[in-house]
């Protein structure tokens, strides 16, 4: 099958309102094998999930994503990858970051050893 074609049934209005359906109810099934899935349905289900993802981010009014970048697969890669650095970005700086709760309320405690008689 073409990977082409393959990537534009994925973003589809039709697949993607099926895909996330099937991801919200358990019973509805993208395919009529449940398990041993070809490597052209586990394709098509990155797809999905990919496009999935995609579209979130436009809905969501994120930067530099726009329906025109969903629909060039070169353009598409190029925002998944500054997708990807932003995310690293944003982690490794929260990781840096080191704040104490100055917020907390709780006493102090004071422990004693206990006289031996």
């Amino acid at each position: 099958m073409n990977f082409e074609l393959l990537q534009k049934i994925a973003r589809s209005n039709r697949w993607q309102i099926i895909y996330n359906r099937c991801k919200e109810i358990g019973s509805l099934k993208l395919f009529n094998n449940t398990s041993d899935l070809s490597n052209l349905q586990m394709t098509f289900c990155y797809m999905l999930e990919l496009y999935h993802i995609l579209y979130q981010d436009l809905n969501s009014g994120e930067e530099y994503i726009s329906e025109e970048i969903i629909e060039d697969p070169i353009r598409t890669e190029a925002y998944l990858l500054l997708r990807k650095e932003k995310k690293e970005k944003k982690n490794l700086s929260n990781t840096n970051k080191r704040t104490i709760d100055t917020t907390a309320s709780a006493g102090s405690v004071l422990f004693r050893r206990k006289k031996n008689t």
